[in-house]
Formats: structure tokens, sequence, C-alpha cells
């Protein structure tokens, strides 16, 4: 069997056909729906990561039990993604995306109750429908590059996560801006959640069958072969290079950005600086996240996805590095923040790799499957921050995360090497 190769955000694959590309004006509307849908999502996920943090310390019973809630966004998300891609599967990507952001509207009515009515049980179930809300907007990066042929999907990608941009500097100032507007602390924060939810149905409910499912027409020439050819089995996808690197590289972004932001602000308090200080290197981390969007499209489609995830880890281990230097709160500024970018570069190449590891018909299954393990790492890391922090310390716990980051480069490059000969093979066709 042909193994994708690292053309693959170049040239067609085995592992990569395109999609029929629908009309213009339905992929304009479709990518500027999808782009809006994310800037709302991570304006009202930045709300959550923000402040739940200190909600869950009002609420808890126990001090220990203060970063349940937040774990339960990754938790919620990672339990949530597989059975969303079947949904939207037999439903549809539109309906799929309509309950994601009814997820949301749920989740913030329940949080604004539990936080008027001090029930810590209540709020947890409210923040973990966030975390459902993330399962299906996360599909929101595939919905847009499925519609585009193999050496725009990167572009695509970016595109839609860009919309997060403004959110990632507005959110945390927003979140705080109107957490006192309630009569209880941070009721007005999780409203205005609520209110955003509300937004994006709207939003979504524009979509059409057209713009969410054109892509998915049928193939034609040698498109119509790789369709006609037997069906693969999961495991003879998963064997493919690329699938493996951009599993392994989303994943490993997810994971290391996950740890070191649930434990950022608790070490920048116990170094000595303030609750704001802590806000502050958040901030700057999403910034670095968002920001990213508009280079790394294009890097990933003039590079291609390989490289790019490769400078994404190295980017990823230099904002680790950083940590080990000190800790002023210029340090945690600038880890976090290359921590960011990282991510960024991780997650959309991984995301790209992903997208060419499967035919039309093994879409919905393959992303299922990838965003499992992206979101499953980005679970671990949020579960795993606090004892990792307590047992390890600071500095330790970014020593050890350059191991995972070692190991998806090692994966990315296998890749590559395996890439060599199909892109040779291309060079020599008449």
């Amino acid at each position: 069997m042909t193994q994708p190769s690292q053309e693959v955000e170049q040239r067609d694959t085995e592992g990569g056909t395109p999609l029929a590309v629908p009309g213009t004006p339905h992929r304009r509307r479709a990518m500027t729906v999808l782009t809006s849908a994310q800037m709302l999502y991570y304006f009202g996920i930045s709300i959550d990561l923000t402040l739940t943090g200190l909600a869950g310390l009002r609420l808890a019973p126990v001090p220990a039990l203060a970063t349940l809630p937040f774990a339960l966004i990754s938790v919620g998300s990672w339990a949530a993604t597989y059975p969303a891609s079947r949904f939207m599967r037999s439903r549809g990507r539109k309906a799929g995306f309509l309950v994601g952001s009814g997820a949301a509207l749920t989740g913030g009515i329940t949080s604004v109750t539990a936080l008027l009515t001090e029930q810590f049980v209540l709020f947890c179930f409210g923040i973990a429908c966030i975390g459902v809300h993330q399962a299906f907007a996360g599909y929101y990066r595939y919905a847009a590059a499925d519609m585009f042929p193999p050496e725009e999907r990167g572009k695509a990608i970016s595109t839609v996560l860009s919309g997060g941009v403004i959110a990632a500097v507005a959110g945390p100032f927003l979140a705080t801006a109107v957490k006192d507007l309630g009569p209880v602390e941070f009721t007005g924060s999780y409203a205005l959640v609520t209110v955003l939810a509300l937004i994006s149905l709207g939003v979504l409910s524009t979509l059409t069958a057209e713009d969410t499912e054109a892509a998915a027409a049928a193939p034609s020439g040698p498109q119509a072969a790789a369709e006609d050819a037997a069906p693969r089995t999961l495991g003879q996808i998963a064997k493919q290079p690329v699938f493996l690197a951009g599993v392994a590289g989303s994943c490993v972004g997810y994971f290391t950005m996950t740890s070191l932001m649930a434990a950022a602000p608790i070490a920048a308090v116990r170094a000595g600086h303030s609750v704001h200080d802590g806000a502050q290197v958040i901030q700057w981390h999403m910034v670095g996240m968002y920001a990213t969007a508009f280079a790394s499209g294009p890097l990933t489609r003039s590079i291609g996805a390989g490289r790019t995830l490769l400078i994404g880890a190295a980017v990823s281990a230099l904002g680790a590095a950083t940590a080990l230097t000190g800790l002023s709160h210029t340090h945690f500024m600038i880890a976090l923040g290359l921590i960011g970018v990282g991510w960024n570069l991780m997650y959309v190449s991984g995301s790209a790799l992903v997208a060419h590891s499967y035919r039309p018909r093994e879409r919905s299954l393959v992303q299922g499957i990838g965003e499992v393990f992206t979101l499953g790492g980005s679970a671990v890391g949020a579960l795993a921050a606090g004892p990792v922090l307590d047992a390890l310390g600071w500095e330790s716990m970014n020593a050890a995360l350059l191991v995972p980051l070692a190991v998806s480069a090692v994966v990315t490059v296998a890749h590559l090497r395996a890439a060599r000969p199909r892109a040779a093979a291309q060079r020599t066709d008449p």
C-alpha cells in the first residue's frame, strides 16, 4: 500500500484523496461562519479557562477539589469527542455543531445557577457541558479542511483557528470585567458564556447542507478508483506514518500546553507573583496560541506539515527550557508565550497530517479517532498538572515535558523519511 508523503501538503496521496470542492460562494460563506463560530467558542472557553479555577475554589468543599472543574473541561471534551464524530456522521455537521452550542448554553445556565445556589456538583456538571461544546467545536477545523484540496487544507485550518486571536486578547479581560455584575461573584462572567452560546447558535444556524456537506460529493477519476478499492481497516489506517505523526503531534502539543497552562498560575503565585501577574501570563500564552494561526497555515503550505510540526516541537521545547532558567515574571511570560506558539504550530500541522490520512468515506472515523487522542492528551495534562507540579516542582515539570516533545519529533522524522520514496516517484512521473 502506498503511503502518503510529506508532500501530503502539496500533492494528492492515497491517504489524502482530495474531496470535491464546493462552489466558491458556499465555501466563502462556510468559512465565514466557521471562523465566526470559532471566535465565539474561544471567547467562551477563555472565560472558563480564566475563572473556573477561582470559581471552583469558591465552591469546593475542600481545597483539593478546587481544580476539578477546570479538569472537567478537558475530560468532558475527551469523553464526548468520538460520540460527536459518530453523531455528525449520521446527522450531519450542522446538527452536530448546533448540539455543541446547545451544550455550551446548558453549561452557562447551569454554572450561573450553581454559583447562585453554591452547589459544587452542579457547577462541575455545567463545566463538563462546556467540555462537550469543546468536543464538537474541535471539528470546525476539519469541516473547513474537507472543503479544500490537499494543498489548501493547512491554510483552511489556520484560517478558522485565527478566529481565536481577538478572544485570546479580550477574553481574559472581559471575564474579569463582568465577574461582579451579578448578585454573586463570577455570575456575570458565566452569564456572558450563556449569551455567547446563544449567538453561536444563531450563527451556526445559517449553515446549509451545501456549506458543510458539499465536500463529500462523489469523487471522480483517480479519486473514484481509490473509493472503489477495498475498505481499509482501522489498523491499516493507523499504521500510516502520516497518521501517526499527525496524531502524535496534536496529542503531545495539547498535553504540553494544557499541563503548563494549568500549572503556570499556581507556580507563579508560589514564586511570589500576584494573581494579576498569573492572569497576565495566561493572557500572553493565549495570544501565542492563536495569533500564530496567521503564520502556521502559510508555513504549512510552504514547507509542509511535517517540517512545521518539527518547528512547533522545537518552539515548545524552547519554552520549557526557558522555564528552567528562572522564576521571574518575564521568564513565565516568555515560557508560556513560546508554549502557546509551539502548540499552534503542532496543532495545525498535526491536524493537516491527519486530514491527509483518510479517504472521503473514512473521514468521520479517522477524525474521531484523532480527536480522541488529541483531547485525551489535553485531559491527561489537565488532570496531572496539579499532582505533577506538587511532586516535581515547576522546573522539573518543564524538564519532564521535553521527553514527549522528543518522541513526537522522532515520529515526525519517521514520517518524513517514509515520504521520500513517494515524493521521488511523483517527481519522475511523466
